[in-house]
């Protein structure tokens, strides 16, 4: 599929939700209703977002060691560089951002960078599959929506079982796959090679019973403080509920809503999924309008002044990274 047609596809699935979410709100409500959100918890969520952030750059420091040095690479500040790419540019644009970030350290490869993010991928959906099942057990919903659910922890299950038998036959995978590679011609093998040999070695690194306790705790912080945010969120608005379930449940299905493709900031998605959660627990759709827009406006400005700083501290501007990104990853297209 085009570049341009993934756009117009990301637009209209949003333009859809967003249309979900609003055709029948009621704008003076809701206007009202944000007018009255408590500063204080707002900045909580501002703080908690910080701290979810840099929980994500220490669990992705963790798998990057697995293949390289990152003494002197800025991890941290690349999350937060890729997560404003996500957030401001289409295409989620942001996850060949930090990557390209790291790599320019000249410590790891771009593509052996870009086969770690999908390794920090697989931790977010087992997180996702772990709270799905506290969800389950939680929280009252729908027959369709348990369905899903039970849909969701499924997919987990059978990603952690492919990703134990990977770990499991890494060095197997290589020996084979190294010759069918060799007779690629030599740029492209070159590529390949590199982002294979990032992905088998970052999954071999976890056999290291250390490193992949690491890496699951900082994966359990990350979601935990997720769900804080989404109930400090209820907090700053009086949204009557129980806070804990609430935030798993939000956690849970905002994270499925927002891997659909959409427009930058994951905007209409967003508000879609936080709306299905909070009708679970009977919030009124004032209510729950003005929360999908305070949760995701809190992080979306948090994220960018994060990104917008680390960009100022490396002397980069963010088109050019963005551009160069771009063709880094067409150039390691043939590794996926």
């Amino acid at each position: 599929m085009s570049r341009a047609l993934q756009l117009l596809v990301s637009l209209a699935i949003s333009a859809g939700a967003l249309w979900y979410c609003f055709h029948d709100s009621d704008l003076h409500g809701l206007a009202v209703t944000l007018s009255h959100a408590r500063w204080t918890w707002i900045a909580a969520m501002a703080g908690i977002t910080v701290v979810t952030m840099v929980l994500r750059g220490l669990r992705w420091r963790v798998l990057l060691g697995t293949v390289g040095p990152v003494d002197q690479t800025p991890v941290i500040a690349a999350t937060c560089i890729g997560f404003m790419g996500n957030m401001v540019l289409p295409l989620r644009a942001g996850e060949a951002i930090r990557p390209f970030v790291v790599a320019r350290s000249g410590q790891i490869s771009m593509p052996a960078a870009l086969a770690t993010v999908a390794i920090d991928r697989l931790f977010d959906m087992v997180m996702l599959g772990f709270f799905a099942s506290l969800t389950l057990l939680l929280v009252p919903i729908p027959e369709n929506l348990r369905a899903a659910a039970r849909g969701v922890v499924v997919l987990v299950l059978v990603a952690i079982v492919a990703l134990v038998v990977i770990i499991r036959l890494s060095e197997w995978i290589e020996a084979r796959a190294t010759p069918l590679v060799e007779r690629l011609p030599a740029v492209v093998a070159r590529v390949v090679h590199q982002g294979m040999i990032g992905f088998l070695h970052g999954v071999r690194g976890l056999r290291d019973v250390r490193t992949l306790a690491t890496a699951l705790v900082y994966s359990a912080a990350i979601w935990i403080t997720v769900a804080a945010m989404f109930a400090t969120g209820a907090l700053a608005l009086d949204i009557a509920a129980p806070l804990v379930r609430l935030g798993f449940a939000t956690t849970v299905i905002v994270a499925v809503a927002v891997s659909a493709p959409s427009a930058p900031g994951f905007l209409g998605v967003y508000q879609a999924g936080s709306e299905v959660a909070l009708r679970l627990f009977g919030v009124a759709k004032t209510a729950s309008d003005a929360f999908g827009i305070l949760t995701w406006a809190v992080q979306m400005v948090v994220i960018v002044a994060l990104g917008m700083w680390c960009l100022a501290r490396l002397n980069l501007s963010l088109g050019d990274v963005a551009a160069q990104a771009e063709e880094a990853e067409e150039r390691a297209e043939p590794a996926a």
